[in-house]
């Protein structure tokens, strides 16, 4: 006795039934998943404009006065000869006097820097013709000085390069090197005017006012301490009339920020 078995062929009727299944699934995924997106996305709109329409913005500002740690000097030497070598030899020798001043008055060498060396011809024009007459060599040094006591530092040596003679003073300037303290003490009085402001704010609005959310740093200025330029010839020595010597004060520059807070107010 024999027995057949029992074998079933997909139809092509099964195999449409079944892709439509499968993308009805697949849409319906899609559907869920998107209306998730949407609900979310306008629960976050609404906790935004919660947060916006219980909020104060206010603008803070702070302002400190510092006293300049560094002052930075420009001197320039100028000296003439028949020649070249001749010229640049008084130079460099005058240079290295000023340089030894200053080594002994404590300034340290990483703080003198030659910036330029020139040599160019002196012309003596008569009439219409213009013939040779020497060798100019100018040199000039930036110095910085720093310390508690750099001001009356420089006083001090500026006595003792003037009696070198031909020595320029071509600008001198005050700068704030450390600025961490007045932009601590600035943007302290910045915070605390901004929350002055909102303070006010709040009142006048009739509501409470609650702790910061939001604190932003605007920027900071400085206004320029006292500079002092001179281009006059110092002291060109002992039997000659001499300039008198400038005086400096440090005075004191101004540091500006302006912080912008956001406070939570019921």
């Amino acid at each position: 006795m024999s027995m057949e078995e029992n074998t079933t062929v997909p139809t092509r009727g099964n195999s449409n039934w079944i892709f439509l299944l499968v993308a009805a699934i697949v849409l319906a995924g899609s559907f869920i998943y998107i209306g998730r997106e949407f609900i979310q996305s306008n629960k976050e709109n609404q906790q935004t404009s919660q947060w916006i329409t219980n909020t104060i913005s206010v603008i803070g500002e702070g302002k400190s006065k510092v006293t300049p740690d560094t002052l930075t000097i420009n001197l320039s030497v100028s000296e003439v000869a028949l020649t070249t070598k001749e010229a640049q030899t008084q130079a460099n020798e005058k240079i290295a006097k000023i340089q030894a001043i200053l080594e002994k008055a404590g300034v340290s060498k990483d703080n003198i820097k030659t910036q330029n060396l020139n040599v160019y011809p002196e012309y003596n024009r008569s009439n219409n013709t213009q013939t040779i007459s020497g060798y100019r060599s100018q040199q000039t040094l930036t110095i910085e000085l720093n310390g508690e006591k750099y001001v009356d530092q420089w006083n001090s040596i500026i006595d003792e390069i003037s009696a070198l003679g031909n020595v320029n003073i071509d600008n001198t300037s005050f700068e704030i090197k450390d600025k961490i303290k007045g932009l601590a003490e600035a943007r302290q009085k910045a915070f605390d005017d901004a929350k002055a402001k909102a303070t006010q704010l709040a009142e006048m609005w009739g509501v409470t006012l609650g702790k910061p959310v939001m604190i932003t740093d605007n920027g900071i200025s400085y206004s320029p301490g006292p500079i002092y330029y001179a281009k006059a010839e110092m002291a060109m020595g002992a039997g000659d009339m001499a300039v008198a010597s400038p005086s400096l004060s440090a005075g004191q520059s101004e540091v500006n920020l302006t912080i912008t807070v956001v406070y939570e107010i019921q």
